[in-house]
């Protein structure tokens, strides 16, 4: 994609790659009972690793952190290293479709806002190869809460996400997949904004401002507005579930 420097610099100006926050992730985590008392964990595309480092401080356990772009595994280890969490996490530059850890390695495969890079049913067929028996995998995925989306969602999500499909039809795949469903919850409407749209809009008026006449640049930027101006305007009609599943024979 041309100009995804701009791409970044806009990504690694705001807090987290994604919707998401702690309370949440603590959320998904608690649900899960009977992990050892230091679990293995992978995060799939972990991106600047806000997850990350809460992961680390709730778990007791050694997490792998995987993420296809630099800085942002930099970031996340320069905060590890602030709180004193760096030993238990280990970064990894590496796509999530070049994986070649081996099968049945993790208590735990977690994965906010990025598994569908892969497509939901093969991201659940893989994270389950990647799963000891009877471990857990969590994971947030866009969905749909109406059956009635207006106009301009359903053209956002054509080109944003084209699989995007309601909350039950993701159940569904998750039980073809062999998981059993623990729990699943909607991601609050704070959880956009509070450390991912709403800094973000800010900073994009600063980079327009420094990039003013880059058309390239410019198209970046406007359609991230745009992004954000059609969660805002519909945030009824879509959104991120948290899916939380166990492993089953």
């Amino acid at each position: 994609m041309k100009g995804m420097e701009y791409f970044y610099e806009l990504y690694s100006g705001i807090p987290r790659g994604g919707p998401g926050d702690n309370g949440s992730t603590r959320k998904a985590f608690s649900v899960m009972k009977g992990l050892p008392l230091q679990p293995n964990i992978l995060d799939i595309g972990c991106g600047p690793g806000m997850q990350t480092l809460e992961l680390a401080r709730i778990s007791n356990g050694n997490i792998i952190a995987l993420d296809n772009y630099q800085p942002f595994l930099d970031k996340l280890m320069e905060n590890a290293r602030r709180e004193g969490l760096e030993d238990r996490i280990k970064p990894i530059n590496r796509s999530m479709l070049e994986m070649d850890f081996r099968d049945e390695t993790f208590d735990v495969v977690w994965s906010e806002g990025a598994l569908y890079f892969m497509g939901f049913a093969k991201g659940l067929e893989r994270c389950r190869q990647l799963l000891k028996d009877n471990g857990y995998l969590a994971v947030t995925e866009a969905v749909l809460f109406r059956p009635d989306p207006p106009r301009p969602v359903i053209e956002f999500w054509e080109k944003e996400y084209p699989a995007i499909t309601d909350v039950e039809s993701n159940i569904e795949m998750i039980r073809r997949a062999k998981f059993r469903l623990i729990s699943h919850f909607p991601l609050p409407v704070s959880s956009w904004l509070d450390n991912f749209y709403d800094p973000m809009e800010a900073l994009i008026h600063e980079l327009m401002g420094k990039y003013e006449g880059n058309k390239v640049a410019m198209e970046i930027f406007g359609n991230s507005l745009s992004e954000v101006s059609t969660y805002k305007k519909y945030s009824d009609y879509f959104g991120y579930e948290f899916f939380i599943m166990q492993k089953t024979e």
